[in-house]
């Protein structure tokens, strides 16, 4: 996620985070818990063409998390 939601994107083609999404921090991305699990469990339109190639383990992964509360520890 980070490649492109970063403050400092490092993905080629972003040279800002798409929809100033900013996930750097456990902080930011707990913010963002319920958006990421709609994105990468629900619709799986993130990661973008899957290039990071998440596999259905790792969604069942932010799955959990969110259901869960989405803690930072």
């Amino acid at each position: 996620c980070q490649a492109c939601h970063s403050a400092t994107p490092t993905h080629p083609g972003f040279n800002k985070p798409p929809k100033n999404v900013i996930l750097d921090t456990p902080a930011q991305i707990r913010t963002q818990a319920q958006p990421i699990h709609q994105q990468t469990v629900m619709t799986r339109v993130m990661p973008l063409g899957n290039v990071t190639q998440i596999t259905d383990d790792e969604r069942d992964l932010i799955a959990r998390w969110v259901a869960q509360g989405a803690p930072l520890k």
